[in-house]
């Protein structure tokens, strides 16, 4: 593979902490949807179409339930799109798939045992969900020949190995907020970041092009978790913002929020999904009102895949609740299998599964309404390993339901550092 230039190599230096802001703000999160279950109605399956050839293994690996995190729907998403494509989909070339599921539960020994439990089951591939030990697993995997497909992970490990695909663009946060700032015609955003090497890191790396690249001004303002009154540092700190970004856990962005519509209340805000809790708005003013909202996926009740998913869920998924956990497991597996029947496997083994993800023809990604994905190494230009460059944005409502989900197409140039 080809060397990343100077610039790549700073970019992706970054991605590390990226991946482990996700596990920041996951501590702690339930799954309940911020847009409300859809009614399951099974007949958004569609007509059966049922695999009867020989089964195939496919692993999945989650940091699952443990002490501080229970994130398990993950697995039980995972499943859900597996039993639904071999009901409906004829599997995989007619090759009906089998989960392997491991846990991690957040350590990397466990990880690394996950990862060799996949080799000895044979497996054809390994999917995982925004794994936080993604680079144990990829020491284990890679060797091994075993592609390994996920939802995001932004390691430099995750972006330059052979046969690892980041099927969803795991950088969207930032690029989405400037893309759309840009678009509003504003000129300077601040990002508001929890002060933790894995957001203010980032923020400060990455936002700094992104923002710049976009044509507009950009600083930060990083403040400890458990910062209760913002005021006096947004106040100094976003005094030429004509707009915010913020990236944290639920309680840090309320606090960001509620000062910064107490400094600038007419300013439009940009925030990572995660900050948006169901009913957590009450302590801001008009609460979680028109926060622009850069999400994973789009969890829009109405949304037809909104609809396939949710009754895959009431099916199979073993009481998975519809929401951002188990999303994240459901979407890749069943982008995966997609991506495969587009390219026609039809012998699944770990090379024709390389072989096929890279040589499948565009394919939508689950739960996107539209966001194509294709492996072929030109999405983005920091890494070949990333399938897809666009996001979704939706706004969010005073009491944290979003609305108004909608695809934001994002430059890949916007990462390129000069």
């Amino acid at each position: 593979m080809k060397k990343l230039t100077t610039g790549r190599r700073l970019l992706a230096a970054t991605m590390l902490s990226i991946t482990l802001t996700g596990a920041m703000v996951a501590c702690g999160s339930d799954d309940s949807s911020s847009t409300g279950d859809p009614a399951a109605n099974e007949a958004a399956l569609g007509t059966p179409n049922k695999a009867t050839g020989s089964p195939v293994t496919i692993g999945f690996i989650s940091e699952g339930k443990g002490q501080d995190i229970d994130v398990s729907d993950e697995i039980r998403g995972a499943k859900a799109a597996a039993a639904y494509a071999n009901e409906y989909l004829g599997g995989i070339g007619g090759h009906p798939v089998e989960v392997k599921g491991c846990e991690t539960l957040t350590q990397p020994a466990a990880a690394t045992d996950c990862a060799n439990q996949m080799v000895q089951a044979g497996a054809v591939a390994v999917v995982g969900p925004t794994p936080g030990e993604v680079d144990n697993i990829i020491n284990v995997l890679s060797p091994a020949g075993i592609p390994f497909a996920f939802h995001s992970a932004t390691t430099p490990k995750a972006l330059s190995t052979p046969g690892v695909f980041s099927l969803s663009n795991g950088t969207a946060y930032f690029g989405l907020s400037a893309t759309e700032a840009a678009k509003q015609g504003l000129k300077h955003t601040t990002g508001v970041s929890i002060g933790v090497p894995g957001a203010e890191g980032p923020t400060r790396q990455l936002g700094s092009i992104i923002w710049k690249n976009a044509g507009l001004g950009f600083n930060v303002v990083g403040m400890p978790p458990g910062t209760a009154d913002m005021t006096p540092q947004i106040t100094a700190g976003g005094a030429d913002a004509d707009n915010f970004f913020v990236i944290g856990n639920d309680s840090f962005c309320s606090s960001a929020f509620k000062a910064i519509k107490t400094v600038k209340p007419d300013a439009p805000i940009f925030a990572i999904d995660r900050c948006i809790t169901p009913g957590g708005g009450s302590a801001i003013p008009n609460g979680y009102r028109d926060i622009n909202v850069a999400a994973q996926l789009n969890l829009d009740p109405e949304a037809p895949d909104s609809k396939v998913y949710s009754a895959a869920l009431a099916k199979y998924g073993d009481g998975a609740e519809f929401g951002q956990i188990s999303s994240v497991g459901y979407a890749p597996m069943l982008g995966l299998i997609k991506a495969l029947n587009a390219a026609k496997v039809t012998d699944p083994t770990p090379q024709t599964v390389t072989k096929g993800i890279q040589t499948a023809p565009p394919v939508e990604y689950p739960l996107t309404d539209g966001i194509m994905f294709q492996c072929n190494g030109k999405q983005i230009p920091i890494s070949k390993n990333i399938c897809s460059a666009d996001g979704i944005v939706a706004k969010a409502n005073d009491d944290g339901s979003l609305t108004d989900f909608h695809q934001v197409t994002i430059d890949p140039s916007l990462y390129a550092a000069h």
